[in-house]
């Protein structure tokens, strides 16, 4: 008898927090024999990666017909034109309800509530099948990324919400009334497969690829460019810094800034306008992410809201010390005040100082970076995480798995 399957959904590929979280976790189940399949709705970089692990169905969006091509223009004149994008839009939701049909789906695990639309309109079929919401998104987010009719009803399809932080879970409770004793709070991070990656990692790929001085001061930040995390905060606060502590080497570089981003030219001519070019560094999205973490001597969390964002984990396993805001998301709860500091929402002085004190006691740094790793390791084991989704999943789909067994 064929086993049931879960049905993993993320709302795409790119190489950012959810998708990677999500992968590192779909590597995990994988080595235990975990049976389950994906829903991709859009693709991206990272698509290769998940399909060594596990199967795919790909959710296409149906392009409209050009008016460049005969056919389309044929089409519209007799008025069948939205007929035929219909009968096409149908055709392909077809193909893809036979798809998901023949997996023999037995739990539906969302990744992201950016998947509330797809849950609600195309896996209609599944609405009666067990549902797992692994959300990562705060109020912002959650404004941009879904709509409320939907996001209301993947809440109340929801058996259990697996939130990334305390003040994540607390908004779905207090804001939708998500009943408590359906929430886990936990995350996940491979610490182990992180560390192995940082054993190989080029340390000199900043100097390298961008000049900067050996011996440089660097205040990094990550993530995809755009307003929420605060790109314009951060070169506010490294105009302050760098002034502030010249004539030391402090250069600021943030990861994942690239000319893809709409916000992209306006970060840029901020840059410029300051006089920071050669100090302020905006790298593209990019794989070796790592590698440039790596040379991070202080990450400075600009964002106006993350819920927990990866990077910061990755910093604090590195024993990087982090500046992040209080009422912004989750990295509070870790930093603390011994693994960085939290300073008050979009205070920009507050912060600079905080990076300062950093930036002039590299002792201070060593501290708070190794005291950051080690609550990360205690925090967040990645047998335990692991083994909490498992505990979430048995409940709703009893399976046998082995670490030795393969999907």
């Amino acid at each position: 008898m064929e086993h049931k399957k879960i049905l993993f959904v993320s709302h795409d590929a790119n190489r950012a927090g959810s998708q990677l979280l999500l992968l590192q976790l779909l590597r995990l189940l994988q080595e235990r024999g975990v049976p389950m399949h994906l829903l991709l709705c859009n693709g991206g970089e990272l698509e290769s990666e998940f399909a060594q692990i596990i199967t795919i169905t790909r959710l296409y969006q149906q392009d409209s017909i050009s008016e460049n091509f005969i056919t389309g223009k044929i089409l519209k004149k007799i008025n069948l034109h939205r007929l035929y994008e219909e009968h096409s839009a149908q055709k392909e939701n077809d193909r893809i309800i036979q798809e998901l049909e023949a997996q023999n789906i037995g739990l539906v695990f969302v990744n992201s509530i950016a998947n509330a639309r797809v849950y609600y309109e195309t896996l209609r079929f599944l609405h009666n099948v067990p549902l797992v919401l692994f959300v990562h998104e705060l109020a912002m987010s959650a404004r941009i990324y879904t709509h409320e009719k939907h996001l209301n009803f993947l809440l109340k399809k929801t058996d259990h919400l697996i939130a990334v932080s305390r003040a994540v879970a607390n908004y779905y409770v207090k804001k939708y009334d998500f009943p408590v004793q359906h929430v886990s709070t936990f995350t996940l991070i491979d610490h182990d497969h992180v560390d192995e990656i940082l054993k190989t990692v080029q340390t000199d790929l900043l100097e390298k690829t961008y000049r900067i001085p050996s011996d440089a001061i660097v205040v990094g930040g990550c993530g995809n460019a755009e307003w929420r995390k605060g790109n314009d905060i951060f070169n506010w606060i490294a105009k302050s810094v760098i002034k502030t502590t010249t004539p030391l080497p402090v250069y600021f570089v943030w990861v994942g800034a690239g000319p893809q981003h709409e916000i992209y030219e306006l970060i840029e001519s901020d840059i410029r306008q300051m006089g920071l070019s050669d100090r302020i560094i905006l790298i593209p999205p990019t794989p070796q992410a790592l590698d440039y973490i790596n040379r991070f001597d202080i990450l400075l969390l600009s964002s106006r809201e993350d819920p927990y964002p990866l990077v910061v984990l990755e910093a604090a396993l590195q024993e990087i010390p982090v500046v992040c805001f209080e009422d912004a998301g989750g990295a509070p709860e870790l930093i603390e005040s011994d693994a960085g500091f939290v300073v008050p929402y979009l205070d920009i002085a507050a912060a600079s100082d905080a990076v300062i004190q950093l930036v002039l006691d590299p002792g201070l740094r060593q501290i708070m970076g190794e005291k950051g790793r080690k609550k990360v390791l205690e925090r967040h084991n990645t047998e335990k995480s692991v083994g909490n989704i498992e505990t979430i999943i048995q409940k709703y789909l009893p399976l046998t798995v082995s670490e030795k067994q393969n999907q």
